[in-house]
């Protein structure tokens, strides 16, 4: 791999990685210290954390990628992680005070921090390597983005939850941004799009423009909605998850924890495969498979129903791997995400490649809005599926009969 990619790996890694170590701290110290704002217990905060992190997608993606497209990339890097620098001093002021408040105020600025990173990243990566390392390097990108939420995810409870982890956590957060920063300056100059048009500020506005670029070539916009489905069928496993853990199978946060680490693991390996199978090139075929493989594995993790009574007393992770079903479990749940990440790396793969290098930007921002949506849709079903008394299984399978949807549709990409 060229020496050029590695600045822009580490400067996303460490980004991605203070992400969740920002998120899964305030997550963990508002539940367990049961703090409040404005009125507001802590599983509202908490929700409401969760959309305060992605409104800047929907506020500033288009406004994300016009700006990338028209000025030079790696200085666009440098101010970016300036900015996430002046985010984690008033995040860490915000765990040391415990003002919930700031601390929002925090993860809005971090959200906006990632929407305009987001488009430089995958734009800025065919730039850096050469075509028939493509393929690769975005491999390498997508699994160790996904290593760094799991490692932000799991490490931002632990810190957090240690004595004196407001501290901690505030140093962390700060020499990550500071290591993002050293790493961007070390990235090389990249040409400017060349693009010249009068920036829209307004997303309603610039919205129509980003989506004629997604209709030529066609196959663009056919990969944004691949990638926007498998967000959909990501955001509703993962937002079913905690309580299928607790209220159906009666384990605890242990568990829960290893089937995360399970699907980001799985989808790290999975894009490693992925990598590895496609040689030099796209193979549109395995997105197919990869669609295939996550609708089956998420079948079998439904339909094992194991007769667990309810009890006070949550199973632990030693107590749920020796029960007969708790291997079988994790193994569907890390089958499922290798599947997820064979299925997705080549659509990001087909968005680099099939964009012009001038509005490359304004596709990948594109793209994130569209995935915005589709995760609000699927909260919004998860929604109806508690409303209609759906069990958590039962969920599960609609879930993968819904993905059946993009898995059997012709491929032609």
């Amino acid at each position: 791999m060229s020496a050029r990619f590695w600045p822009l790996f580490w400067t996303q890694f460490l980004g991605a990685l203070n992400d969740n170590f920002l998120k899964n701290a305030l997550v963990v110290m508002i539940t367990y210290k049961s703090l409040s704002v404005a009125g507001l217990d802590a599983p509202a905060i908490v929700a409401l954390a969760g959309g305060i992190f992605i409104l800047p997608f929907f506020l500033f993606s288009m406004m994300a990628g016009q700006i990338a497209d028209r000025y030079e990339k790696s200085r666009l890097v440098r101010y970016i992680k300036w900015w996430e620098l002046v985010i984690t001093v008033v995040a860490a002021g915000g765990f040391y005070f415990h003002a919930v408040a700031l601390l929002l105020i925090a993860l809005f600025m971090m959200g906006t921090h990632s929407t305009f990173f987001g488009p430089i990243k995958y734009s800025a990566i065919p730039e850096l390597v050469d075509e028939a390392r493509l393929v690769t390097a975005n491999a390498y990108v997508e699994a160790a983005t996904f290593l760094a939420i799991l490692l932000g995810t799991i490490g931002g409870g632990l810190i957090i939850a240690m004595k004196g982890g407001e501290v901690y956590i505030g140093l962390a957060i700060n020499f990550c941004a500071l290591l993002g920063l050293v790493s961007a300056y070390r990235l090389p100059p990249l040409r400017e799009g060349g693009a010249n048009y009068s920036i829209k500020l307004n997303p309603f506005t610039a919205m129509p423009g980003m989506v004629r670029l997604l209709r030529s070539p066609p196959q663009l916009y056919q990969a944004v909605r691949m990638i926007s489905w498998f967000w959909f069928f990501g955001a509703a496993v993962l937002s079913l998850l905690p309580p299928y853990c607790k209220d159906f199978l009666y384990v605890d946060e242990t568990v829960v924890t290893a089937f995360l680490a399970m699907f980001t693991l799985g989808i790290g390996l999975g894009s490693m495969l992925c990598g590895f199978l496609s040689s030099k090139r796209v193979k549109s075929r395995l997105v197919g498979w990869g669609a295939l493989g996550m609708v089956v594995f998420l079948f079998d993790l439904s339909a094992n129903r194991p007769q667990i009574p309810a009890s006070t007393t949550l199973m632990t992770l030693s107590s749920f791997l020796g029960a007969s079903y708790g291997l079988h479990m994790l193994l569907d749940f890390l089958f499922m995400s290798i599947a997820g990440g064979v299925f997705i790396l080549p659509l990001y793969t087909l968005l680099q490649q099939q964009s012009e290098r001038s509005s490359r930007s304004r596709v990948i921002a594109a793209n994130n809005v569209f995935n915005a949506v589709f995760m609000v849709l699927s909260s919004l079903l998860v929604m109806l599926g508690h409303g209609l008394g759906l069990s958590y299984p039962n969920m599960f399978a609609a879930l993968a009969v819904v993905f059946l949807v993009p898995a059997f549709q012709n491929w032609s990409l």
